[in-house]
């Protein structure tokens, strides 16, 4: 016969179901202390040349999303890695960014992406052809962007792909575009993902 004791202690869930807790929760810390890892160990040396600041326009089909950013940035002076035409270079990247969304309340995006840049001179040195892909996290004032479109989290990651120009003095004025895709990975249901198509230019005063 079991016990009172036995009878009104609190029903424990197995081993599983407590692992799948755990593992769940764990998700998003995973990608929030890589990407700080990365900004704590390169930062300090890219600060010392100044940070350089990127206005940024960005649409997404979804949702008919359109977005309106500043991104300060900051480059490591030592090439990554240097052949002999090209170099990798190391970009870290704090965004906040304005989305105007037509059938919901307008959000806030802040986030932080280390940007590996694969960098070509032209002829004379002047200008610079690039490829970019970073990897990185963002989080949203809110997931609700109509009333049937959520992106199921406010905590998201970015994956980006871009191209671009650098041109002027030590590369002052950069062109550029992106691709960027914007999911949580399917931490939390729904997981819809965002795809925006993103023009910017930086310049470093």
């Amino acid at each position: 016969m079991r016990s009172v004791a036995d009878r009104v202690r609190p029903h424990r869930p197995g081993a599983s179901a407590v692992l799948a807790a755990v593992s769940l929760r764990r998700k998003p810390s995973y990608g929030v202390l890589l990407a700080l890892t990365v900004a704590l160990t390169g930062l300090p040396n890219a600060a010392a040349q100044g940070p350089d600041w990127s206005l940024s326009a960005a649409r997404a089909k979804e949702a008919d999303v359109r977005k309106l950013g500043v991104i300060a940035g900051w480059t490591r002076p030592e090439p990554l890695w240097q052949g002999q035409r090209w170099q990798l270079r190391l970009r870290h990247e704090f965004e906040l960014a304005a989305w105007n969304v037509p059938r919901a309340r307008d959000l806030v995006e802040l986030g932080y992406s280390p940007v590996l840049r694969l960098e070509r001179p032209l002829s004379g040195g002047a200008r610079n052809l690039f490829v970019e892909g970073s990897i990185g996290v963002r989080l949203l004032s809110h997931a609700r962007l109509a009333a049937d479109h959520s992106m199921g989290s406010a905590f998201q990651f970015s994956d980006m792909l871009g191209a671009g120009m650098q041109w002027g003095r030590e590369g002052r004025s950069t062109l550029g575009v992106r691709f960027q895709h914007l999911s949580n990975f399917g931490i939390k249901k729904p997981n819809p993902g965002m795809d925006f198509l993103m023009l910017y230019y930086t310049h470093r005063f």
